[in-house]
């Protein structure tokens, strides 16, 4: 895993993407970017890598700060909603509603050794989280501040 992660954090310089890094509990990796939606907001991107010794890791990407329902009372269409987008417009990403009303988009893969399959799928999904928005807000109303 630390030549993966020192090819990953070289391609994320090459690329000028800033990012932060923690080691989370069992050696995990977390990489947190945040990506300008708007002047006011930004799409936060939460990478998890397995620490492995093997030849391949997972790793799950996960948007946040999509949409944030307005009412959790409206999860019943907001549900109908994810549904809809995820049979047509997210592809190997999948839309989920938590508990909190948070609209967030995620990826789970496995990686090898090359870096670029991973960083590939940080900036696809960031254009698919930014092109949610718009039918987002016009099937839900405008998204909630976060705290």
């Amino acid at each position: 895993m630390s030549q993966f992660k020192q090819d990953f954090e070289a391609l994320l310089n090459e690329k000028k993407l800033p990012s932060a890094y923690k080691e989370i509990e069992n050696g995990h990796h977390l990489y947190r970017f945040q990506f300008r939606v708007t002047k006011e907001t930004a799409l936060v991107v939460e990478v998890i890598i397995q620490n492995t010794d093997k030849d391949y890791s997972d790793a799950q990407v996960i948007y946040r700060h999509i949409h944030m329902l307005r009412d959790y009372n409206a999860r019943g269409r907001a549900l109908e909603v994810i549904n809809e987008l995820n049979e047509m417009k997210t592809g190997y990403y999948g839309l989920f509603l938590s508990g909190d009303g948070e609209i967030f988009l995620r990826s789970l893969l496995r990686i090898g050794t090359d870096p670029r399959p991973l960083y590939d799928t940080i900036v696809l999904g960031s254009a698919i989280a930014k092109g949610l928005q718009p039918q987002l807000v016009s099937e839900l109303g405008e998204s909630a501040k976060r705290n």
